[in-house]
């Protein structure tokens, strides 16, 4: 097994209703505008919380497992809903519930949410998967000040000078090398040029979204392409907790 690793050292109302998930998370919600967003918060043991953007399949088994993962890490997670509520189980689907985002809304969610994870922690990093990658990054980049560490896992990345300059917070990227890793690298060398502190982690022979049994119905998962990533993903959590 062979992979290749980069690394450069270096206003809104909150009506808000606890439901209970299982005994790790909440379910909250948020109520903005005329329409509502949830999200799914660990219990507060940690000075560090991970906000963890979900892919093209809404909240799914993934989320929550990575969920446990976190809160194991000894962190505490917030897990974002961008389809209130909504998921899905195949690529169609899924499909249906991206198209049915609400653009208008979400950054005010999205941003209530990270206003008040600050008020109770002291480090705050974004994790994104897939479609998640874009709100992550966006978030991060807008929040550069707030933000401790950004992961993304197979997205888009931005290449928009101005948006690079403000990536002053650690970052890691991750991709298979079948999922056309060009940006990724483009992403890296960005970042890296800029005097940033970037991490670029390609797994062999994996294709787009290897850590979602949904996707393609299962065929393009790897299971060991999965494990090595979020290897790499905790050490970055780790080394910027340090």
């Amino acid at each position: 097994m062979k992979s290749i690793t980069l690394t450069l050292l270096g206003c809104l109302l909150l009506n808000l209703s606890a439901i209970a998930q299982d005994n790790k998370l909440i379910r909250k919600e948020i109520k903005t505008g005329n329409t509502s967003f949830f999200y799914h918060v660990s219990p507060e043991k940690s000075d560090a919380v991970v906000l963890l953007f979900h892919d093209w399949f809404g909240v799914s088994d993934l989320s929550y497992e990575m969920a446990d993962r976190i809160i194991d890490k000894g962190m505490d997670v917030i897990i974002m809903d961008l389809y209130k509520g909504r998921s899905a189980n195949t690529n169609q689907e899924a499909g249906g519930l991206m198209n049915s985002i609400d653009q208008a809304n979400m950054w005010d969610y999205i941003d209530a949410v990270l206003k008040n994870a600050g008020k109770k922690h002291d480090q705050i990093f974004i994790w994104g998967f897939s479609l998640g990658t874009i709100p992550a990054s966006q978030t991060a980049i807008k929040n550069n000040e707030a933000v401790d560490g950004l992961v993304l896992f197979y997205g888009n990345v931005t290449q928009d000078k101005e948006q690079i300059a403000k990536i002053t917070f650690p970052t890691l990227m991750v991709m298979g090398s079948k999922d056309n890793p060009r940006g990724a690298i483009d992403y890296y060398n960005n970042v890296t040029e800029a005097g940033g502190n970037a991490r670029l982690f390609i797994y062999p022979n994996a294709r787009h979204a290897f850590a979602q049994k949904l996707f393609n119905a299962g065929g393009n998962y790897d299971q060991k392409a999965k494990d090595a990533s979020l290897e790499v993903a905790f050490r970055f959590l780790d080394d910027c907790l340090e």
